[in-house]
């Protein structure tokens, strides 16, 4: 199989360039390698219409087609005001990344070229750049022209062809509006290609429901328009029929998924006619839009109340987050690390918790150095944690007044933990999270040495195990897990490491070294490890595996930022979701009935948003005694493009 293309980077510290690599050395001619170059191009270059802004065509020395260079603006809550800033360069790497995956898979799309990102102050402004396709028109200035009913007809069919195509790829659209197909209006019969994929996802497998919902979304957009009198039943399933491609079933399963995408278009024509009203300036209309929220807001509360009430009540509980420790790096308003903290707090206060449980890399870059351990407990621990934390050790006083909550107010739980890759980068960091840790956070416990068994309740061992200081020790890995699994009590034994076991580093299959040696471990114990909690990877994932022993292993890496990989074509994965978030285990039920339930919690990537509209349970798994997976919510896996790259995990 041909080896995926990859984008070539290059990398200043204010300017970062992702490129297809046919096009770098016509991106070098034009002078696109830095800021200065960019920015004469762009003087230089024609603007032409497209998109929620202007956009330019600038040339590219040896191509007879010119580069359309786009500028990522926001649309939503944040349009008005951020316009094209952004808190990362990764928006753009990321869609050039997407680009080149689906057109090697065939998706109708133009030829994908370069993302530019550079710093503007603290935010990142960015460009995107495909070839032009001058023979194109979006579907906005394609239906401006009034086709006639005949072309019309064609266009639905070639839409409907496009789309089937697209999806066939593997790839959702995800922002499917009228502006992002474009039409080639010069052919005797029209043909379409997709734009602007910055939302799009290639998830494992596509839902019929996903796909009726990019369908329904550009249906909305064409109402939305104006143009809703050209959508009649007629049309609609002229689309539907050349999407279908005679495949039945496949007609059927989107059709029934069609109420809920019409209950969803009712939902938006109410919305537009509150913005029509908003538009005119009627400060009524806004406060009956506000009181519909905050009433939709309350049933939603409500809801969730009733059904917390209705289910049983763990006899132990932990929340379990890995990947946390950054280092200040953006306001408190957009941190990650504080919008995952804040929904820890929110799911304690809904359910109490007996502890909570750090997967590695608690301090990025390298660790903690013991001239700024002071400030780095303050800022990633006692900051975000306050909530479970019980500030009276030896030297809490020079950390305490970073917790925004009284004593009254926190609810102390232990904290365990494990050391990541990055804990490792100075020689002093392991000793000082061991030992000088304790003595600012008394409920902070990790391991001595590459184990240590915690019975954390009747019947439940937590076992600590430091993938990373001997991760090419085979010997001493197999010796010291084993050993800790057959001490370990049990009969319920949870294994919370680092480094996952079943992917390698790529988010594939693992082909020997540390994750088979681990299982081989828990082979050697012949006693059953019934769930394994670890980090590494920035996202959510869930794998249910069989070798050696059946047992889950949930993946909550994305403790302050989510990035690829996820798994790709694996045969054990459950979910994934390339978001924040963290995991919650509960012991229900009583023998022999006696299960672990386990939530994998998505979190919006803003602490203040996450005020608004709290963490969300993205999957749900229970697992017995002998590690029988059974899942309890339906779930769709998430998979962006992108998932192959390793991350600086």
């Amino acid at each position: 199989m041909r080896a995926r293309s990859l984008p070539v980077k290059i990398r200043s510290a204010d300017y970062r360039v992702s490129a297809n690599a046919e096009f770098v050395a016509a991106l070098e001619g034009a002078g696109l390698g830095n800021a200065q170059g960019l920015d004469a191009a762009l003087r230089a270059g024609r603007v032409v219409a497209g998109g929620r802004g202007p956009q330019q065509l600038v040339a590219l020395p040896g191509s007879p087609t010119a580069l359309r260079l786009r500028q990522a603006r926001r649309g939503g809550l944040f349009g008005g005001f951020l316009a094209s800033r952004f808190l990362s360069p990764r928006r753009g790497e990321r869609e050039l990344e997407t680009w080149l995956a689906l057109r090697e898979r065939g998706a109708p799309i133009p030829m994908p070229v370069v993302a530019i990102s550079r710093r503007r102050g603290l935010l990142w402004e960015s460009h995107f750049g495909s070839l032009d396709r001058a023979e194109c028109l979006d579907g906005l200035a394609w239906l401006a022209f009034k086709p006639s009913r005949e072309t019309l007809a064609r266009g639905a069919a070639a839409l409907g062809r496009a789309l089937r195509r697209f999806h066939d790829a593997g790839a959702v659209h995800g922002d499917l509006n009228v502006r992002n197909v474009l039409f080639e209006h010069d052919t005797p019969g029209p043909r379409c290609l997709f734009v602007d994929l910055d939302h799009t996802r290639i998830p494992n497998r596509i839902t019929p429901r996903a796909r009726m919902n990019d369908l329904m979304r550009l249906a909305r957009s064409i109402e939305k328009q104006g143009f809703s009198r050209l959508l009649d039943t007629r049309l609609r399933a002229r689309a539907l029929a050349a999407y279908c491609a005679g495949d039945r079933p496949l007609r059927r399963a989107l059709l029934e998924s069609l109420p809920g995408e019409n209950r969803r278009l009712l939902r938006h024509r109410i919305a537009w006619r509150f913005g029509r009203v908003f538009s005119r300036g009627s400060l009524a209309g806004l406060a009956v839009f506000a009181g519909l929220a905050l009433v939709l807001a309350w049933s939603s509360r409500e809801s969730e109340a009733r059904a917390s009430a209705a289910a049983p009540q763990p006899a132990w509980s932990i929340l379990a987050l890995g990947d946390t420790g950054r280092a200040g790096q953006r306001l408190d308003l957009f941190e990650g690390q504080l919008a995952v903290a804040d929904a820890l707090a929110r799911e304690a206060r809904r359910q109490a918790v007996d502890g909570l449980v750090f997967l590695g890399d608690n301090f990025y870059d390298s660790g903690l150095s013991e001239d700024r351990l002071v400030e780095r407990v303050r800022t990633n621990l006692v900051r975000p944690y306050c909530y479970f934390l019980a500030l009276t050790g030896s030297r809490s006083a020079e950390v305490a007044s970073a917790c925004p909550l009284d004593a009254n107010e926190r609810r102390p739980v232990p904290l365990f933990a494990v050391l990541g890759n990055h804990d490792l980068g100075r020689p002093e960091s392991a000793g000082l999270q061991r030992t000088a840790i304790p003595e600012f956070l008394p409920g902070w416990q990790m391991s001595d040495g590459l184990t240590r068994v915690v019975e954390v309740h009747p019947g439940v061992s937590l076992i600590l195990f430091e993938s990373e200081i001997a991760i090419d020790d085979r010997a001493a890995i197999q010796r010291a897990l084993s050993e800790a699994i057959r001490a370990a009590r049990g009969p319920w034994r949870i294994l919370a490491t680092h480094r996952p076991i079943a992917t390698d580093d790529y988010g594939k299959l693992p082909k020997g070294g540390y994750p088979d040696w681990v299982r081989d471990a828990i082979a050697q114990a012949a006693l059953p490890v019934q769930l394994v909690l670890c980090g590494h990877h920035h996202n959510l994932q869930a794998f249910a595996l069989g070798d050696p022993t059946p047992l889950l292993q949930i993946g909550a890496g994305s403790g302050s930022r989510a990035e690829p990989p996820l798994a790709t074509g694996h045969p054990d994965l459950r979910y994934s979701a390339l978001a924040l978030g963290f995991a919650r285990v509960d012991l229900i039920g009583e023998s022999p009935d006696e299960r672990l339930e386990v939530s994998l919690f998505t979190v919006p990537r803003w602490p203040w948003l996450g005020q608004l509209v709290g963490h969300r349970s993205g999957a749900r798994f229970a697992v017995d005694r002998r590690g029988r997976i059974e899942s309890l919510s339906p779930v769709e896996p998430i998979e962006p493009a992108g998932a192959e790259r390793r991350p600086d995990a």
